[in-house]
């Protein structure tokens, strides 16, 4: 996922949709003007969602809300993922209001119900990748049956209800203040002094954010410095363990492994993964045989 707090989703003018298969590592806080479902095919990852974190086994679905800050981590690695993101005007002749739905697979809702979502969503991940005679309309019917079993399944909060989004303006400070000092010796206090905020401010925006705290969102920008240097340097990993804010070789080690699931050494060791060619674009390579045959399995379910 692109770093910048606010993603733009781009669709081709044959399909109201982005869909993508995706080899996930570790996205910053974002957010941006879509719907976004997050399907797992194969092994598992952790969506942080305002103040909700959650762990997504295979065969989970998440969605995130337009306006909604937040990320996704590996906590093992080899996962893969279908996204699908699509605007909320698709439904704008029908009514003139926003509704924030709660797709969340890991909570009560049927077996009818997630049945439905997963076959829909790899009906048209199946369908953007053989791309049959009209497929373009199959996809927008496959699409409208989704939304259609969300209004019939989920619970949602229409217009006024829907509770305040994040402050963008104070998290975008917040993550630029980081970003620039990251690999400081920077506290909360002194931060809050410089952007004029309350710890109570800090504390709010973080978790509806998605981040569970300061040090977290602080990590999260040292280890991606870090990955950048095991990448393109040969320096020594104590060098980059302390040019990317680290206290000690330890801590390094210790937050690395806990962000990326492998070892600095590893992670400089493997291989550097290209994206597949496959026609869903991806972030990180797969096995493009194995992603076509989950979805033509969950397809015939």
């Amino acid at each position: 996922m692109s770093q910048y707090e606010l993603e733009y989703v781009t669709r081709t003018a044959q399909t109201p949709l982005t869909c993508r298969i995706v080899s996930m590592e570790n996205s910053s806080p974002h957010w941006h003007y879509e719907y976004e479902a997050f399907f797992v095919l194969r092994g598992s990852v952790t969506v942080h969602c305002e103040a909700t974190t959650q762990r997504l086994a295979a065969g989970d679905i998440f969605l995130f809300n337009p306006s909604e800050i937040h990320s996704i981590n590996q906590p093992e690695p080899n996962n893969l993922c279908l996204m699908l993101q699509f605007s909320p005007d698709i439904y704008s002749d029908i009514y003139n209001t926003r509704f924030r739905f709660e797709l969340n697979t890991c909570k009560n809702i049927s077996h009818e119900a997630i049945g439905i979502f997963q076959q829909t969503m790899a009906q048209i991940g199946l369908l953007l990748y053989e791309k049959p005679n009209g497929f373009p309309f199959y996809v927008r019917g496959r699409l409208f049956d989704f939304i259609g079993a969300m209004f019939k399944y989920l619970k949602y909060q229409v217009g006024q209800e829907l509770e305040q989004p994040v402050d963008l303006e104070d998290f975008d400070r917040i993550k630029l203040y980081i970003k620039q000092r990251f690999a400081e010796d920077i506290s909360q206090t002194q931060m809050c002094r410089d952007l004029g905020l309350s710890r109570a401010t800090l504390h709010r925006q973080l978790k509806k954010a998605g981040a569970s705290s300061y040090k977290v969102l602080v990590n999260y920008y040292r280890v991606e410095h870090a990955k950048s240097m095991l990448r393109t340097t040969t320096s020594a990993i104590p060098y980059i363990a302390s040019e990317s804010g680290f206290a000690s070789e330890s801590s390094f080690y210790r937050v690395f492994k806990e962000l990326t699931s492998v070892s600095p050494s590893q992670y400089r060791e493997s291989p550097q993964i290209k994206p597949s060619s496959l026609g869903i674009q991806g972030y990180l390579g797969y096995s493009e045989s194995e992603a076509v045959a989950l979805l033509r399995e969950i397809c015939a379910r």
